[in-house]
């Protein structure tokens, strides 16, 4: 189960956003889930590698982050998103978690009321729920092209050598989609090994809009700060001809293409996406 989640919150008492808050909304997740299931959240914590969640910092209604130095002032509605994409964890999360909401919150010293959640993209345009079957079935439902557009909300950075990669390039965006994929859909829907070197021949950017850069520098936490792009960038699979030696796997790869973008509203993008960086949905 795929499931995207928006906290309704309204703050008690006026006061500013010091900093990207994904650190401390990370912190009260995973208090909330130790409630509930004990066991799940240590399995999480200790697994090194992909974690099957993403959370945000502070979202207005549109689902944009709040700056850092903006003043909410009490009453003043926001959100907070949480996905998961593990079918365990997210079953925990709709029975268990979301029946024990408390009624307050605390974030890196700023007060809020706890609402209710939603899951209904009518209620906001970042709440959803699916499974990989379902996802599967409607981009092929939907006869894919071969571009795809994809926002990316909150800064979004790859890691190499132990620096940040600020920059949408396919072979890093849509090799770490296939990761996710893989490591948490049924066998049955997995994709070959081959997509990340095939995506990396064939995906080019077709498309960059608004893209800038921008540096983070979390609440709670000494692990410092990250540099990552947002904006918008199209990407589009090359003509068959032009392929290659890889021009044999072409066929099917617009439908993979196109997955996978849409897989990328639920597992977000780059690394640091459990503490509000990468957030991104096709568009």
């Amino acid at each position: 189960m795929l499931i995207s989640l928006l906290l309704a919150l309204t703050s008690t008492d006026p006061a500013p956003i010091l900093a990207p808050l994904g650190r401390p909304a990370q912190a009260w997740f995973l208090r909330q889930l130790t409630l509930c299931q004990p066991a799940m959240t240590k399995s999480i914590h200790d697994q090194s590698g992909l974690k099957p969640y993403t959370i945000s910092s502070l979202l207005d209604d549109r689902g944009y982050q709040l700056s850092k130095g903006k003043w909410l002032k009490r009453g003043k509605i926001c959100w907070l998103r949480l996905t998961t994409y593990q079918q365990e964890l997210s079953e925990i999360v709709v029975e268990k978690v979301l029946p024990q909401l408390p009624s307050r919150l605390t974030l890196y010293k700023m007060n809020f009321r706890v609402d209710g959640y939603t899951l209904d993209p009518s209620q906001h345009p970042w709440a959803c729920q699916s499974t990989f079957p379902q996802l599967a079935d409607t981009i092929y439902l939907s006869r894919p092209t071969r571009k795809v557009r994809l926002e990316f909300t909150s800064p979004t950075a790859f890691r190499s050598d132990g620096n940040d990669i600020p920059l949408p390039i396919p072979e890093h965006i849509f090799r770490g989609y296939w990761q996710r994929w893989n490591a948490f859909a049924p066998e049955a829907l997995h994709i070959e090994e081959l997509w990340p070197r095939f995506a990396s021949a064939c995906v080019r950017v077709s498309e960059l809009t608004a893209i800038n850069t921008e540096r983070w520098s979390f609440a709670n936490g000494t692990q410092g700060a990250a540099v990552g792009f947002t904006g918008t960038a199209g990407f589009t699979l090359i003509p068959k001809k032009r392929c290659g030696e890889l021009g044999p796997f072409w066929t099917g790869a617009a439908q993979v293409l196109n997955t996978l973008a849409a897989f990328s509203f639920y597992c977000g993008t780059g690394h640091h996406t459990t503490v509000g960086m990468g957030s991104t949905r096709k568009i």
